[in-house]
């Protein structure tokens, strides 16, 4: 009897002692409390958040003659708010039938914002890196385009709750950095969503 009591403690000392350990352990942290929440960076870029009418002022270029137009941009956040989605897509005039969508974030172990563009123009995908200087945000790239090296810079000003304005900049073959674009952003009035379709 006395032995078997021995016995007994025995196996229950070492379990209440584990019970006491589990108790005092931390709980793993869920899936939920991982997921860390926008930062400065990606509040900053928000005044691009909407659905923009679009006023395309192309300047002549390797790419294609000067000319004008119109189309529709669309920002939205991205997952948890930590990135943005950008579509735009030419309606009316010299870039008709253009479309092109991206993800643009902050990258934190770089501290630059990163890009990746797709469109139905060519096969690529183009990536490229960006920050602020002052009130300006530009966003640098660089590939190859028609078998030629090229360089560009898209630079965002004049941010105000009515819109902003994007200038595109390209470099082709080590040429010098020449305008190429202005996409002048506007918010469309209450009601008045931009057309799907225009004549020339």
């Amino acid at each position: 009897m006395r032995i078997a009591l021995l016995l007994a403690l025995g196996l229950v000392l070492p379990l209440g002692a584990q019970d006491k350990t589990a108790k005092t352990e931390a709980k793993p942290p869920s899936m939920a409390d991982m997921m860390q929440k926008p930062g400065p960076e990606m509040a900053r870029m928000k005044a691009m958040v909407g659905t923009w009418a679009v006023e395309e002022i192309i300047e002549a270029s390797p790419m294609g003659p000067a000319g004008k137009g119109k189309g529709t941009g669309r920002v939205t956040l991205g997952p948890g708010g930590l990135s943005m989605m950008i579509d735009y897509q030419s309606k009316v005039g010299h870039m008709k039938g253009f479309h092109g969508s991206g993800v643009l974030a902050w990258d934190e172990p770089s501290k630059s914002y990163k890009q990746a563009w797709v469109d139905n123009m060519m096969p690529m995908m183009l990536v490229g890196t960006g920050n602020w200087d002052g009130d300006k945000f530009v966003m640098n790239s660089e590939g190859s385009m028609m078998g030629k090296p090229f360089k560009g810079r898209d630079e965002f000003t004049g941010f105000s709750k009515d819109g902003f304005t994007l200038t595109s900049f390209m470099s082709m073959d080590g040429s010098p950095m020449t305008k190429v674009m202005t996409l002048i952003h506007r918010r469309p009035k209450a009601g008045a969503a931009p057309k799907a379709e225009e004549k020339k």
